[in-house]
């Protein structure tokens, strides 16, 4: 039999009265472990660190008002992320889930907490990732310390708060109904991923009740305002690779704010993934490259056909698609009931 994180077997027994043998040793995973420490400025600061150490490390950064637990939204993925060997870091957010608010920390005192939390981590290069109202927290980041940055990765991620935004910004209306404030349309590929608007609803109601229903928003309240007062930091000393992923039909983040970061890192070599006709979710639906990309900084595409992902050079693009295949892993390709075909290769090694 076999379980999301790898194959098991059992021994079948020679004779009625002798044991079975399992292979399994302890626990599956039910998301990625919140952790806590107190970093440099004396603050308590909790984090996500899953991954081996000899991993690529990559910091990741959720939309508005998501907590660390956000990324268990993406690891439908996990066995690739897995394979290709990439560990993630995640620093929950002032006052959002089980952080407690301290009005004095703003943008630039989380990026400080950030460097100090992986300083005692041990991890000196890291890839940067933003989704969404990540970004402007990824900017303070990576401008604090710009040399530490191995690459960056943007998706759909505003570098200021959009205009078209300010209706959706209001924190007492996304407390009343936090998972409004999640919900996708019924075209989002994210509806083929199993489970994940069950695991959505918990991370909404989490980010805002983690610490008692009746603890009043000011983690998003704070947030809110940071996006609409905050310029966007001098990221001109920022000479890691960037790489930028955003809808066509975006409207909550528009394609006119990547105009703003391809701007601001004029000093980074750039690559723009534009997937045409798609919205607010492609960090889901092409969170298989932007793995790829965090691990071979834009050297391979993920594409898959008859069942098999393969990681194809970015020359082979074209012809692989007009062949029949698809952007990204066997699995937003065939029904889960599908057996793939026979592999013709090796696998990937890490």
């Amino acid at each position: 039999m076999t379980t999301g994180e790898g194959a098991t077997s059992v021994k079948a027994a020679t004779d009625a009265s002798e044991a079975i043998q399992v292979r399994n040793t302890g626990f599956d995973p039910l998301g990625p472990v919140v952790c806590s420490k107190v970093v440099g400025s004396g603050r308590t600061v909790n984090y996500i660190d899953d991954g081996g150490a000899g991993a690529v490390p990559l910091l990741f950064l959720g939309g508005a008002g998501t907590t660390v637990r956000a990324f268990r939204l993406l690891e439908f993925a996990r066995s690739f992320r897995h394979e290709l060997g990439i560990r993630v870091v995640s620093v929950e957010r002032n006052g959002l889930g089980q952080s407690v608010f301290d009005p004095a920390v703003g943008l630039d005192e989380y990026a400080a907490d950030v460097w100090s939390l992986l300083d005692a981590l041990g991890i000196g290069q890291i890839s940067v990732l933003a989704i969404s109202g990540g970004g402007p927290y990824a900017a303070a980041i990576i401008a604090a310390r710009p040399v530490q940055v191995r690459s960056l990765h943007l998706a759909c991620a505003f570098a200021e708060r959009p205009e078209r935004a300010d209706a959706l910004m209001e924190a007492d209306a996304v407390a009343a109904d936090p998972v409004a404030w999640w919900r996708f349309p019924a075209d989002s590929s994210i509806h083929s991923i199993p489970g994940f608007v069950d695991s959505v609803i918990e991370e909404a109601t989490r980010g805002l009740f983690a610490k008692g229903r009746d603890v009043p928003p000011d983690g998003l309240r704070q947030a809110f305002g940071l996006y609409a007062s905050e310029p966007l930091r001098d990221l001109s000393s920022v000479q890691a690779p960037a790489f930028l992923y955003w809808g066509s039909e975006d409207e909550l983040v528009p394609p006119e704010q990547m105009g703003r970061w391809t701007a601001a890192l004029a000093g980074s070599a750039m690559v723009e993934r534009v997937y045409l006709g798609e919205g607010h979710d492609v960090q889901y639906r092409h969170w298989d490259q932007i793995l790829a990309d965090v691990k071979f900084l834009g050297g391979r595409i993920v594409a898959s056909r008859g069942g098999r992902t393969q990681l194809i050079v970015p020359e082979e693009e074209a012809e692989f698609l007009a062949a029949g295949g698809i952007l990204g892993i066997a699995a937003w390709q065939r029904p889960t009931d599908a057996p793939p075909e026979p592999f013709p290769g090796p696998t990937l090694q890490r």
